[in-house]
């Protein structure tokens, strides 16, 4: 019987938090919840920055009790994890919200100087074409950069006299130089040395340059956080140096340093926006080109955005490949 089935529910329900205060009960925070809406409605000020103590106490009230309550749902461990998500969300927005009621900032203003979206008529083919070149240089230089690295790396790792001293010395130097200064360089000085190169190769050289210097320390560090008896055990086996590098400590030593070089990977993307220095019509040189044909700045605000948008799915897969490395390190 269903009366029977509620109450069975309310009796595990109260033996499973019978031991928990009467402030983190379900029991308590559902209508301190809704008691806070209620009073929210009824008694915070109308929209505008107030003049009054007053009104800011009562915002001060609210928004302490916001802060209290999910505190209370987050700082215990027997809270599922959607409760404490939707609380962290709640609070997250609650502040925006109140900090767009009372901060006084001039929003209209603001929509209509860096959110304004007739200044965007006749751009996206602009962006389309600035988003090609970005994407081309990273991929380009992604892959030329880690090819470069792992050989710089692997190199690195034999701890070689000889090749140590000009490893170190270009791995530092890379490692040190600004990447503007790398590309004004390029791009520039060559040609005076019988070097011409297109803008385009210009970025993708500097980027290689830089980031090779980076993936060669990930893949030395990753190299070196292998075990020695693994290379004496496939040595045992009859393999060569090399073979014993290519078929047992890289497949494990990738595990390790895949976090690390997509983080990289990420940084690679964002430095693309520098090739605007040498007139590479990438993605922040046609939003600028925009803004002087618009007159205003929206369209750099919109730029940002899709490289927000193209880049959130690469730190996702970052933290992914993150969480993995752990487990597997652990096993």
């Amino acid at each position: 019987n269903p009366m029977s089935r509620l109450s069975a529910f309310i009796q595990s329900w109260r033996l499973k938090y019978h031991h928990l205060p009467w402030f983190r009960r379900y029991e308590f925070l559902a209508p301190a919840a809704a008691i806070l809406v209620l009073f929210a409605a009824a008694f915070l000020p109308p929209l505008g920055r107030p003049e009054r103590a007053g009104p800011w106490l009562v915002v001060a009230v609210a928004y302490a009790t916001l802060f209290a309550l999910v505190i209370t749902v987050l700082s215990r461990r027997e809270k599922p994890v959607l409760l404490k998500r939707l609380a962290s969300l709640a609070l997250i927005a609650g502040s925006l919200w109140l900090f767009y009621r009372y901060s006084g900032a001039q929003w209209e203003r603001m929509q209509e100087q860096f959110f304004n979206l007739e200044a965007l008529e006749g751009v996206w083919p602009l962006y389309w074409r600035g988003i090609q070149m970005t994407l081309g240089i990273s991929a380009v230089s992604a892959v030329l950069a880690v090819s470069l690295g792992l050989v710089l790396g692997v190199l690195r790792s034999l701890r070689n006299p000889v090749l140590e001293v000009f490893l170190a010395a270009y791995i530092d130097f890379f490692r040190a130089l600004p990447l503007i200064v790398s590309m004004v360089f390029i791009f520039y000085a060559l040609p005076f040395l019988g070097i011409n190169l297109s803008a385009f190769w210009s970025a993708v050289t500097a980027l290689v340059l830089m980031n090779s210097a980076y993936e060669a320390e990930i893949f030395r560090s990753g190299i070196e956080s292998i075990p020695k008896r693994q290379m004496e055990a496939a040595r045992s086996l009859g393999l060569r140096p090399l073979q014993a590098l290519r078929l047992v400590i890289l497949p494990q030593a990738v595990r390790v340093i895949l976090p690390p070089m997509s983080n990289n990977l990420v940084s690679l993307v964002k430095d693309t926006a520098v090739a605007y220095v040498i007139t590479v019509p990438e993605l922040l040189t046609r939003a600028r080109h925009a803004v002087v044909w618009k007159r205003n700045p929206t369209p750099v605000i919109v730029s940002t955005l899709i490289y927000i948008a193209t880049l959130l799915p690469l730190t996702r897969l970052t933290r992914t490949l993150e969480n993995r490395s752990k487990r597997w390190v652990k096993r």
